[in-house]
């Protein structure tokens, strides 16, 4: 948070200028990608701008953009950018309540709730990976937390001051250094070195590691595969872990080549997938991760169950798996009534018990 008092960065004309400004810094001709320069992120570019999330200060969140609206940004004091800013940490509510203190009645948002995976995913996704924003890395990816920020040398392109020759001169040095194959690779590996100073660190049965988003959810997978599949499997083996966000992050290509699994199918994965190598066991375990919501219910278990066998998995070795943090938290209680019969639930709390729910006469 911007101590009061903290001068913010000056800011261009409107959303139409940061474009303007946007499609001479990042054209889709140099970064493959209409997302980064576009109208959505002109509105991300002007909002990270006026409540000045720079270089790890003030990081924003989705809603941090998608309350922006124009009777906001005529109030362009610092005090009042900070008002917002703060606000939008909160809820739309209070965003309000601020606007109602300057007097200022509320005109249309600028864009819908429903805008935040296209800002998440598509936008920051290409500033990041073109060196133009970072994530803080302190919240996991599904999170309404703050997270993101505009690169120091980035926002220093947007200054309104910055013109003409000086201008093209300074774009021209930073897409050097930036938008370079080595500079797309620097902008990698320090996006990694972010993320894994904060990673939930999983060891797989192999002796190799993988780092994944901070959250719950990658608790539980890092339970799920150190103490569930290394206790109950006789020879156990990770395919792939899935997190909302990012591609399937396939842990071994080559089992999953041999069973010819499709992993362009995101809506219909399952968040982890293990296999028991064991002869007596032969089995794929398709597990489900539930922080909050999302057990495998009855027609879950069916898509999946349809996905397996439609690319080589025979019938009796499937198994499904919901793992919980405990079963004494909300997310089980309300999950009680729909999780699919022959199936498993299993709690990060609990890591030595494996709750079944099987037919009486199978």
């Amino acid at each position: 948070m911007t101590k009061p008092g903290t001068s913010l960065p000056a800011l261009l004309a409107d959303r139409a200028a940061y474009q303007e400004r946007l499609e001479k810094v990042l054209p889709q001709s140099i970064t493959g990608t209409t997302h980064a320069a576009n109208p959505t992120a002109a509105t991300v570019a002007f909002t990270m701008m006026y409540v000045g999330a720079i270089d790890g200060v003030n990081p924003v969140r989705p809603a941090t953009v998608y309350w922006m609206r124009d009777s906001i940004t005529h109030h362009q004091k610092d005090q009042e950018r900070l008002a917002y800013y703060n606000a939008s940490l909160k809820s739309a509510k209070a965003v309000d309540e601020v606007q109602a203190a300057w007097g200022t009645p509320p005109t249309e948002l600028w864009y819908a709730n429903t805008t935040r995976e296209s800002i998440r995913d598509d936008t920051m996704k290409a500033w990041i990976v073109n060196g133009a924003a970072i994530d803080i890395g302190t919240v996991q990816t599904t999170s309404s937390g703050a997270r993101y920020t505009l690169t120091k040398e980035f926002a220093s392109l947007l200054d309104p001051e910055l013109t003409g020759e000086p201008l093209d001169n300074a774009i021209a040095a930073w897409q050097k250094l930036h938008l370079s194959a080595t500079g797309k690779a620097r902008a990698a590996r320090a996006h990694q070195a972010s993320k894994s100073a904060t990673a939930v660190n999983v060891a797989l049965p192999d002796g190799s590691t993988r780092a994944l988003h901070v959250g719950l959810s990658s608790e539980i997978i890092r339970g799920v595969i150190e103490e569930f599949a290394t206790s109950y499997l006789l020879n156990p083996t990770v395919i792939f872990i899935s997190q909302s966000g990012e591609k399937v992050n396939v842990v071994d290509g080559a089992m999953l080549a041999s069973l010819g699994l499709p992993i362009n199918q995101q809506t219909l994965l399952p968040d982890l997938l293990l296999m028991d190598l064991d002869p007596s066991r032969d089995e794929v375990w398709m597990i489900e991760v539930v922080a909050t919501d999302g057990p495998i219910d009855e027609s879950r278990q069916k898509a999946l169950f349809d996905w397996a066998t439609a690319h080589g998995v025979r019938q009796e070795q499937c198994r499904f798996l919901t793992a919980f943090a405990s079963r004494t938290a909300p997310p089980f209680k309300k999950a009680i009534p729909t999780i699919a019969r022959q199936s498993y639930a299993w709690f990060l709390d609990e890591p030595d018990a494996l709750l079944t729910w099987a037919d009486l006469n199978p």
